[in-house]
């Protein structure tokens, strides 16, 4: 219920944008910076980076909102975002820290017997679009139709890619 309402907050300040008001991207800074952040340490692997596609991520909230269909998923379109501006950050440089160690200083982990040293060593295991299933599903609680629409594939694929993702893990772990 919590993410309706962040979706149902965000759509409306887009809404505002759209028509000039440049107040209203302190609710969505307020709302979804923790998220963009999130999804951006994830992808550029280190917190100045992830600051600066924030920075830019909201700019283009502002850029763009004429372009957003009020009622759809505000969260998923400002995560897809943020997640495009890290994608492209990462293409432009190198990331000098692993995500690795940027996951042990900001992404908890939630509530589960398996060590944050252990965490980190099965993170490792996988690719970049694997940790990026992790995150947005376990950290950011992301539903696998935001995650789908986020990453551009199906909801079907969402599903079966982070199904095999969590087998791939399972399998490293338990063995």
């Amino acid at each position: 219920m919590q993410d309706n309402k962040v979706n149902v907050i965000c759509d409306t300040a887009i809404t505002q944008i759209s028509r000039g008001d440049r107040e209203a991207l302190s609710v969505i800074y307020d709302h979804m910076a923790r998220m963009i952040f999130s999804v951006a340490v994830a992808i550029t692997g280190n917190d100045a980076d992830a600051e600066d596609v924030l920075q830019e991520t909201m700019i283009e909230i502002v850029k763009y909102a004429h372009t957003y269909q009020s009622g759809t998923n505000a969260r998923a379109w400002i995560l897809s975002m943020a997640r495009h501006r890290a994608i492209d950050l990462v293409r432009k440089r190198k990331p000098t820290v692993s995500i690795d160690e940027t996951l042990s200083e900001s992404i908890p982990d939630p509530q589960s017997e398996v060590s944050q040293t252990g965490v980190l060593e099965l993170l490792n295991l996988l690719d970049e679009e694997e940790k990026q299933l992790v995150v947005f599903r376990l950290y950011e609680e992301l539903s696998y139709a935001e995650i789908a629409e986020m990453m551009r594939i199906s909801v079907a694929a969402a599903q079966k890619r982070y199904q095999r993702t969590i087998k791939k893990l399972k399998k490293t772990y338990f063995t």
